[in-house]
């Protein structure tokens, strides 16, 4: 059986206040690599306090949730009363929904809405599928448990979206890396061979290395679109984005040329997620550097 150890509050390792800080840190990280295999890393110079407060609402939170079973965040909360909205003029509504909001508060919940919604759309969502959804994160003090709208009623043609944005933006700042996880990590050319995302990459690279600047860049995203199909293990998605882009290449010899036209990026939906799978895009093609067009 394995023998937990405890570090009481008052534990002192050292007679001043900020080394014991520091060696009372180090003993809650080995306590914690040892019992979960814990990896630590981030700011070195992040102060003692803070970092002690964080390591201390760790343990908490695994301790709380070591055994924990789902349970409806409706009991989590006390199972409070809440009435429909329908039936809740302007001025009982009001209240209403600033007791919901103060409840979540007390328990430490945010919830978190993508688009612009009204007050009575978040009331009606929260008191009514909120409320039923289950979990096994329980609330801990110094914690806040958040929850996204989207992961109930994903918004898939703004996620493409999104990804167009990120793409595009991170292509024109000459951004693009291997870590790039909105492209998947094999890609499908037009005679069908299979592109892995470095070799991707490393052609973007290539092409940052002849232009050696990109300037007066802006695109127009003019259409989304995407199918949906239902599988026995999860649902699966093809989808496009498509527009116009304008850039102008400017080459190490001083020499410039001017890019405008079409780009189009073809997405499949895997795992609940969005990725890029291929595109077309004006002034770039997937050739390897010094292959001609």
């Amino acid at each position: 059986m394995r023998q937990e150890n405890e570090l009481p509050e008052d534990e002192n390792f050292s007679d001043d206040p900020e080394e014991n800080l520091r060696l009372q840190n180090d003993f809650l990280k080995m306590k914690m690599m040892a019992e979960s295999g814990a990896i630590f890393g981030g700011d070195a110079n992040l102060p003692p306090e803070i970092e002690n407060q964080f390591l201390k609402n760790i343990l908490e939170f695994e301790k709380v949730n070591a055994d924990s079973k789902p349970v409806r965040i409706f009991e989590i909360i006390g199972k409070p009363f809440f009435e429909d909205e329908k039936n809740l003029d302007s001025i009982q509504f009001d209240a209403e929904f600033t007791r919901l909001l103060d409840l979540l508060n007390d328990y430490s919940i945010n919830i978190h809405f993508t688009k612009e919604r009204d007050d009575r759309f978040k009331y009606n969502f929260i008191t009514t599928e909120l409320f039923e959804h289950e979990t096994t994160f329980l609330p801990v003090k110094g914690m806040v448990t958040y929850f996204s709208y989207e992961e109930f009623h994903p918004d898939h043609e703004q996620e493409i979206t999104d990804i167009t944005n990120h793409f595009l933006n991170d292509f024109l700042d000459r951004k693009l890396s291997t870590e790039t996880d909105y492209i998947n990590k094999e890609l499908i050319e037009p005679d069908g061979t299979i592109l892995s995302r470095d070799d991707l990459i490393n052609r973007f690279y290539s092409l940052y290395d002849a232009a050696i600047e990109f300037e007066s860049p802006s695109f127009t995203l003019e259409n989304v679109d995407f199918e949906l199909k239902e599988s026995h293990e999860q649902p699966f998605g093809m989808g496009f984005s498509e527009g116009n882009i304008r850039y102008e290449m400017i080459f190490d010899d001083g020499s410039r040329k001017k890019i405008s036209g079409p780009f189009k990026i073809y997405f499949t939906r895997e795992f609940e997620l969005w990725r890029i799978c291929f595109f077309y895009l004006a002034g770039y093609n997937l050739q390897h550097k010094g292959e001609k067009s």
